[in-house]
């Protein structure tokens, strides 16, 4: 057998596909060229378009009734705090300028601890220079007490 007489099904499904995705493509386009067509998806897409605004304006009404944010406000949020963070950004950015001009940015030493005027009372009954009880001293029974 030569190669001309053998028949690859692969190929022909390949063939087929192609020829009938090309007749799909034609028909298509020939029928969306249609004025008919394209005025029934104007109106539709019209009419679609309509009745999403309704539904999220009544959605939008029944979720204020019941206190509850919605989209829209959760966006409004969003802005606001956009906003509110490009401001601060911007202070900042001034702020580092203005400690720039001063020259205090660099040479700013962390700020001292205020000198401590009041010593901590010496009872007889406390550990004298800081030391701690041991385990026994916190644990002795108060002699006489009952």
């Amino acid at each position: 057998m030569s190669d001309k007489d053998k028949i690859d099904p692969v190929q022909l499904m390949r063939d087929w596909f192609i020829q009938s995705e090309k007749m799909w493509s034609d028909a298509m386009t020939e029928f969306m060229a249609d004025e008919r067509v394209a005025n029934s998806s104007g109106r539709f897409m019209q009419e679609a378009l309509h009745t999403q605004r309704m539904f999220s304006e009544s959605m939008g009404q029944y979720l204020s009734n019941l206190n509850i944010p919605s989209r829209n406000d959760f966006l409004d949020l969003k802005d606001r705090m956009s906003q509110i963070d490009e401001t601060l950004n911007a202070v900042l950015i001034e702020l580092r300028d203005l400690r720039k001009q001063a020259g205090t940015e660099s040479t700013a030493s962390p700020r001292k601890k205020p000198a401590r005027t009041r010593k901590a009372d010496q009872d007889s009954s406390s550990p004298a220079s800081g030391q701690k009880k041991t385990a026994s001293e916190q644990t002795e029974p108060q002699s006489s007490q009952t």
